[in-house]
């Protein structure tokens, strides 16, 4: 084989033929497992079966990068912390990875993102993990770069060369694709949606210890949610009679606990919208909207959302739809059966004193 050869060979692969990956080297496309297997099995999982699982989906993680690294010509790195199990490197790389960084301990925001600055990575993935879901987002505003929270597969734009996220709307009956624009692009997927993992053992690939060693998560006990349900969303939103939703017009916490109160006396369950969620009043699991869940109650309430288009497609088979926010002019007001025009929180107190009644 000549060196043309080897070098159009090595650039399929994603690799230079004048030099080898290094856990120094500055961008390319990084995969980050943040959470170990440890953390699944925190989780109330069988160790073995933690174990499997969390390597399935770093795997798949691993082998969606090296598709998206060979379109645009980058090496693919995994960071795996939490000093990863015996032969999970090596697995990692004949999945697709050119370089093993490892690491010990759980990473916070603030450590992640001092590793990627001296880095400077064009793609940064992370597993839909809780720990993933939130070091995601944190970590592509304080790079200032660009975020999908949620995509089940990833392509590259042949023109632009941009990372382009296939994003689930309407419980995945279609993907909208978003391109990222910002560098580095961080993107957290759903690793069960991916293929399953390559398995290709004449690839090689460095494994380096990073000589990084973060304090270990701290973990917590479980909390008793015994008749808590209603208030936690763990009740499926799908089986749900009442969704009583809250939106930022209920203001702060306090307007936002007076609605879960509320969905607890109406024997229902609390949602929200984008707005909720990223004030952090609700779970990803609480979501309605095309990105999160459509939902068909008997009674939707809506407390404080203006309403727009992705609350439309996701409450259309809801039999009655009641919105309580102060202007007449929202867009939820043509579409509800009922309006209430008033203040939400005050809404939602009254409705409460007067159904202890």
């Amino acid at each position: 084989m000549s060196m043309d050869d080897l070098s159009y060979l090595q650039a399929l692969m994603g690799m230079s033929a004048s030099e080898e990956p290094t856990g120094g080297a500055t961008g390319g496309l990084w995969v980050v497992d943040p959470d170990g297997v440890a953390a699944a099995a925190a989780y109330g999982v069988a160790a073995a079966a933690a174990y499997a699982a969390a390597d399935d989906a770093v795997l798949r993680l691993v082998g969606k990068a090296r598709v998206v690294a060979d379109a645009l010509g980058g090496y693919v790195y995994l960071l795996a912390c939490g000093s990863p199990a015996e032969g999970a490197a090596q697995r990692a790389i004949h999945a697709g990875a050119d370089n093993v960084l490892t690491a010990a301990g759980t990473p916070a925001l603030a450590d992640l993102a001092a590793f990627f600055r001296e880095r400077g990575p064009q793609l940064v993935l992370f597993p839909r993990t809780r720990r993933g879901r939130t070091l995601g987002p944190g970590l592509a505003q304080a790079l200032g770069g660009g975020l999908c929270g949620y995509a089940a597969d990833l392509a590259v734009d042949s023109i632009y060369q941009r990372v382009l996220a296939h994003q689930p709307v309407l419980d995945d009956a279609a993907r909208q694709v978003v391109a990222i624009l910002a560098t580095p692009a961080v993107v957290v997927v759903d690793t069960a949606a991916l293929p399953a993992a390559f398995n290709e053992p004449w690839r090689s690939g460095n494994v380096e210890d990073s000589g990084l060693a973060w304090p270990t998560a701290p973990e917590y006990p479980a909390a008793d949610l015994t008749g808590l349900a209603n208030l936690s969303g763990l009740a499926a939103l799908k089986n749900a009679p009442v969704i009583v939703a809250a939106g930022l017009g209920l203001r702060d916490e306090s307007g936002f606990a007076l609605a879960g109160r509320l969905a607890e006396a109406l024997g229902g369950v609390i949602a929200g919208d984008l707005g909720a969620l990223d004030a952090g009043w609700i779970t990803e699991d609480q979501l309605v909207g095309l990105t999160g869940a459509s939902v068909a109650p008997k009674l939707y309430l809506a407390l404080g959302i203006d309403g727009d288009t992705s609350q439309f497609m996701a409450t259309q088979e809801a039999g009655m739809i009641v919105a309580v926010q102060p202007d007449p002019a929202a867009p939820f007001v043509p579409v509800a059966d009922y309006n209430i025009i008033a203040d939400p929180a005050e809404f939602a107190g009254a409705l409460l004193e007067a159904l202890g009644k």
